[in-house]
Formats: C-alpha cells, structure tokens, sequence
C-alpha cells in the first residue's frame, strides 16, 4: 500500500496579541501563525496528509521541500505591492511582508523541484507574483461592481459563475455545478506570470483560474474552493500529481 502523500499547506496569516482575546487560564500573548481548518480538511477528504507550514526562514525551504510531495497555498491577507515593484494602493488591506516573502521563495523552490502546486485565493495570486506577474490592488477600479467580489454570505454558499476555457485542468476537473463559486477577494491577478495561461474568467472579466499547460499540475483559482464540495477534484487532483499520476481525476472516475 502507498504512503499518503505530503501535501505542504502555508499558513498565509499571522494573529498578534492584539488581535484575540487573552483567557484567563490560556497561553501568554504571543504572535501566533492562523490558518481555517478547511484547508487542511479538503487535503484529508481528497486523500493527502497536509504538513502545516509557518513562515520559515530561507536557509529552510531546501530540506522541507525534499520532504514533501505537493504544496499548497492558501488565502490570506493582501500580497504588498511592493512584492511585484508597484506603490500601494488607498484601498491595501493588512498585508504580512514576513509572510510575502516565504511564500514567494517558497514557489520559486517549488518550481525548480518541479513540485505540483495548488493556489486558493491569495495562493494564486501568489503564484503568479512568484513567477513575475501582477496584481490588481482594487478590483472595482478595474471592473466596478458589477459582481460582487466580497461576499458577504458563508464560504459554502456560491454567489457567481465562471467562464471556463475550452481546455485545460479546471475546466475538465469542475462540472456544471463547479462553475457556480463563492468570492471573497478585492485583489486579482493582472499581467500573468511566466508560463501560466488563463482558464476561467468572471464574467466581468476578472481572472478566475490560471494554470500551467502541459503534465504538471500546477493551478491558482481565485475563489475558495476548500468550501465548496463540488470543487473538491482540484484537491483530489493535486492528491494524485503528488502521487506520480498524470491522469486527471475526472477522466478516472
């Protein structure tokens, strides 16, 4: 029987003292790395063990990939601009520069390992500033509001739909259902980074999904999809590049 996989899975946020309360009986304040349970949840659902990644240091990243099978990225707070040589914006939100830059180092290591990736949301987004691309600070400057990109309601309930290529991994591996998805972002990938093509639009124009043509799993969505069951198969999908299998799970089952 194969081992399970290794999937490495960032913790994009950082909680300060500050920001919880302190109980009475708890652990003394101290600056904490946070990530939803639903990242690590959607990883055991599609069979893979994720591996819970603080911001380490870059002298670390080598021995760690050479670990693990996969990697992951999550949502998060705003990437700073200054990341992808632009000025911030008025509307930046809260951004984790310590963060920023694992992350950023952590995909170029990825890349060069030929490692699958998966990238939710600020993962994408990520994904494609590690790889030369840019950011939109403020998507209603770029497209109003037409389609609201911040939803208010719970991440299990979808409020658009995408447009999907012709071809590539995310149109095969999301059904009819899978073309419905929740949104929870200001931000959005504007010029594309290197080798990364387009394969879902909103239908306001804003990119959707990017990935790698060719074997390599290698996919950025914009919207959460470790909330919405129907999206499970780009986690199963990881599952199995991590594995060895270039086959993708929608042709299999």
């Amino acid at each position: 029987m194969r081992p399970l996989p290794l999937i490495a899975l960032t913790t994009a946020e950082l909680r300060r003292p500050d920001d919880v309360r302190q109980e009475e009986h708890g652990e003394p304040p101290r600056i904490e790395a946070a990530l939803g349970l639903s990242y690590p949840e959607a990883i055991e659902r599609a069979g893979g063990l994720p591996v819970i990644l603080p911001p380490l240091r870059p002298e670390g990243i080598s021995a760690l990939l050479d670990r693990v099978d996969a990697l992951c990225l999550p949502g998060g707070p705003d990437i700073h601009p200054a990341t992808y040589g632009a000025a911030p914006h008025p509307e930046l939100g809260p951004t984790e520069p310590r963060v920023d830059a694992f992350e950023h180092a952590l995909v170029r290591a990825a890349d060069r390992r030929g490692l699958p990736i998966l990238g939710i949301c600020r993962g994408a987004q990520m994904l494609n500033v590690a790889r030369g691309g840019t950011l939109h600070q403020h998507l209603p400057d770029v497209v109003g509001e037409g389609i609201r990109h911040r939803q208010t309601e719970h991440g299990s309930v979808p409020t658009h739909r995408i447009e999907v290529a012709d071809r590539g991994r995310v149109p095969q591996l999301l059904g009819y259902a899978g073309r419905e998805v929740n949104s929870f972002h200001h931000q959005a990938i504007a010029e594309l980074g290197r080798d990364l093509v387009v394969t879902a639009r909103a239908q306001d124009g804003t990119i959707e999904a990017v990935e790698q043509p060719g074997e390599r799993f290698v996919v950025g969505v914009q919207w959460h999809a470790e909330g919405l069951r129907a999206h499970l198969p780009l986690f199963q999908q990881l599952v199995a590049a991590a594995l060895g299998g270039a086959a993708l799970v929608a042709e299999a089952g």
